[in-house]
C-alpha cells in the first residue's frame, strides 16, 4: 500500500485543489478545530467524492460510487447496524464466500478487524463518500425492520378485504415518500383511473409504475398532500401549486406539489428536492476531458453571458454549480438568486427569489449590480425583463450565469431574441452555451457484451466491428439494465466570426455552418462517444435523442 500522504496533498496532486485553497482552509481550521479534510468539504472546496477518489487511488482499493448500488439484506446482517453506523461502513454483497464492504477510512485499522469479526468472512474493501456511506447505511439498515413495501402491501391486502378499512392516509403517504427517496425518485406522480388509483416513481428519467391501489384511497390521499402543500382542499376543478418539506433519517427535502383535474379525477405530481446537495466535479457528472477544458476556457472569461439549456430535469442547474466550483470563488464574489436554493455553496453568497414580496431573478439582478459582484448566478431566465437585466449585468464587467429553455445551445439566440434582446447586444455579451441531456448507464453489476441491432449501428454511424456493452437485468438495476445517469453535452462557443454573423443578423443556419468550422459537436457525437466509451447503450442513445 503506497505511503499515507496527507489528504491535502492528494487532492492538490490531483487538481481538485490549489496552494490558495489550502491556506484558506487552514484558517478556517484553526477556528473550527476540524480536520482539514472535513473543513475543505464544508467549505464546498471539494466533496467527499473526491476525497475517496483519492483515498481510492492512494490505497489501491477501489473506488465504489454508492448511489449505483442497491445493497443485499443478507450482507446487511452481516455487521450490526450499529457497529456500521458508528464506523461509517456499509456492507453490500455477498460474493461467494466474500463479504463487498464500502468504508471511508481505510487506515482505521480497528475497523477493519471488527469487520472480520463480525462478517466471519473474507473482505472486499471498497472506497465510497464519508457522507454518502453514512446516508445510505442509515436507510437500509432502517429498512431491514420497517420496509415500506410490506407495509403498503398491506395496506392494499386490507381493503381488498374490507374497502371501508380506515388506512391512515397521512401514514400511507410517509411510506410512498419514504420509498420514493430510498429509491432516488426525482417525481411522484399520483394517477387516478376509474377502479385504481396508480402510482409512479421517475426513476432514471423514466416512469415505473410502483404501487396500484383501489380506487377510494386517492381521494383520502390527494386531500392529505393538498393539506400539507397549503392547498385549498375544496378546490378539485383549478389547478393548483403548494409545497411542503419532509424529513426523513435527519435529511430535509423540499416537495414541490402540482394538482390538474382530469376526466378521471386529480392527478398529482410531488417533485423530490433534496435541501442539501452535493457539488459534484463535472467529471462525476459525466463530462469527459475535453468537454471540461472547454467549459473551463469558457467559464475563465471576466465578463459576459454563459448559459446553460436544456428541457426540464436534465441537470442544467448541477452543471453550472459544478462549473461555479473551477472559478476563484475565494477571491471572487459570487452572488446567486435561485428558485429553489438546490445546492449549498457556503463560499458564494445565495439567495432565494420570492415572487410574493416582489423579489424576482429580475429584481435580484438590479439588486445584486451594488453588491459589487464578480459574478451573477441566476436559476433561469423566463422573461424580457430578466433578459434585459442579464445584459445590462453581462455589458458592465460581470460574468452572468444562467439557465434556458431550448433544444440546443445555438437556438439561445433566436430565443434570446424573442424576449427582446436586439442583435448588436447579443453579439457584444453572449460567450457561448451548451445543451445538455441525461443519459442512462449501464448497471455494473450485470454489464456484459452485447450486438447491438445492426440497423441502430448504421443508422448512428457506429462501427459494427467493435465490442459493445449492456445490462442483462438483475436486482441492483430493478432489472433495466441501467443504473444512473450521465450528463451528454454539446459545446457552442462565440468566436470572432460568429459574433460578426450575430450582429449582422444572420440566419442562424449560417450562424451553425460557421460554429461546425470552429469545432461545435453536437449532442449526438457526446452520446456516441458515452456508447463507445461503455457507459450507456446505442438503445438509449436512440431514447434520448431519437
Amino acid at each position: 500500500m503506497p505511503g499515507n500522504k496527507p489528504i491535502g496533498q492528494l487532492l492538490k496532486e490531483k487538481g481538485y485543489i490549489n496552494e490558495e485553497h489550502i491556506q484558506f482552509a487552514l484558517k478556517e481550521q484553526k477556528a473550527s478545530g476540524e480536520r482539514l479534510g472535513e473543513v475543505l468539504v464544508r467549505l464546498g472546496i471539494v466533496t467527499d467524492y473526491e476525497i475517496a477518489k483519492v483515498l481510492a487511488e492512494q490505497t489501491g482499493y477501489p473506488f465504489l460510487d454508492i448511489r449505483e448500488i442497491i445493497p443485499e439484506s443478507k450482507a446487511l446482517i452481516r455487521v450490526p447496524a450499529r457497529f456500521a453506523r458508528e464506523k461509517n461502513v456499509l456492507p453490500f454483497r455477498i460474493k461467494g464466500e466474500r463479504l463487498l464492504v464500502a468504508i471511508s477510512d481505510p487506515f482505521d485499522q480497528a475497523t477493519l478487524d471488527g469487520l472480520l469479526h463480525f462478517a466471519e468472512m473474507k473482505l472486499d474493501i471498497f472506497i465510497a463518500p464519508k457522507n454518502e456511506i453514512k446516508r445510505v447505511s442509515e436507510w437500509y439498515y432502517y429498512f431491514l425492520e420497517n420496509p415500506p413495501e410490506k407495509k403498503l402491501e398491506e395496506v392494499l391486502t386490507r381493503l381488498k378485504l374490507n374497502p371501508n378499512y380506515d388506512f391512515g392516509a397521512e401514514e400511507l403517504l410517509n411510506q410512498i415518500l419514504v420509498l420514493a427517496i430510498t429509491k432516488r425518485a426525482t417525481d411522484i406522480h399520483f394517477v387516478p383511473s376509474d377502479l385504481t388509483s396508480r402510482i409512479y416513481f421517475r426513476l432514471d428519467g423514466l416512469l415505473e409504475l410502483i404501487f396500484v391501489f383501489p380506487r377510494i384511497i386517492h381521494s383520502r390521499l390527494v386531500g392529505t398532500i393538498k393539506i400539507r402543500s397549503g392547498m385549498d382542499i375544496a378546490e378539485q376543478r383549478l389547478p393548483q401549486d403548494g409545497r411542503f418539506n419532509f424529513e426523513f433519517l435527519g435529511e430535509e427535502y423540499d416537495l414541490r406539489v402540482s394538482t390538474v383535474r382530469t376526466c378521471q379525477g386529480e392527478n398529482v405530481v410531488i417533485r423530490l428536492l433534496p435541501v442539501k446537495s452535493t457539488v459534484l466535479h463535472l467529471s462525476s457528472l459525466g463530462f469527459d476531458e475535453e468537454e471540461i477544458e472547454i467549459l473551463q476556457d469558457l467559464f475563465s472569461k471576466p465578463h459576459g453571458m454563459i448559459l446553460v439549456t436544456g428541457p426540464t430535469g436534465s441537470g442544467k442547474t448541477t452543471t453550472l454549480y459544478s462549473s461555479l466550483r473551477m472559478l476563484d470563488v475565494i477571491h471572487k464574489n459570487v452572488v446567486t438568486a435561485e428558485d429553489p436554493i438546490e445546492y449549498y455553496f457556503p463560499l458564494i453568497r445565495q439567495t432565494q427569489v420570492n415572487e410574493e414580496i416582489g423579489y424576482t431573478f429580475a429584481s435580484a439582478i438590479r439588486h445584486f449590480l451594488r453588491q459589487d459582484p464578480d459574478i451573477i448566478l441566476v436559476g433561469e431566465i423566463r422573461d424580457q425583463e430578466t433578459a434585459t437585466m442579464a445584459v445590462r449585468a453581462a455589458l458592465t464587467g460581470h460574468l452572468f450565469l444562467s439557465t434556458l429553455h431550448t433544444n440546443d445551445a445555438i437556438s439561445v439566440i433566436p430565443r434570446l431574441r424573442d424576449l427582446g434582446l436586439s442583435s448588436s447586444l447579443l453579439a457584444t455579451t453572449l460567450l457561448g452555451a451548451t445543451a445538455q441531456r441525461l443519459i442512462r448507464k449501464i448497471c455494473p453489476s450485470c454489464k456484459e457484451k452485447y450486438s447491438p441491432p445492426n440497423g441502430l449501428l448504421k443508422r448512428y454511424n457506429l462501427p459494427i466491428d467493435y465490442e459493445y456493452y449492456h445490462g442483462v437485468g438483475c436486482n441492483n438495476c430493478r432489472g433495466t439494465g441501467y443504473v444512473g445517469r450521465a450528463a451528454i453535452t454539446e459545446i457552442f462557443f462565440v468566436t470572432k466570426k460568429i459574433r460578426e454573423l450575430i450582429s449582422q443578423n444572420a440566419p442562424l443556419s449560417e450562424i451553425t455552418g460557421e460554429a461546425y468550422k470552429s469545432g461545435y459537436k453536437p449532442l449526438l457525437e457526446a452520446a456516441k462517444k458515452r456508447v463507445l466509451s461503455g457507459i450507456t447503450t446505442v438503445e438509449e442513445l436512440q431514447r434520448v435523442l431519437g
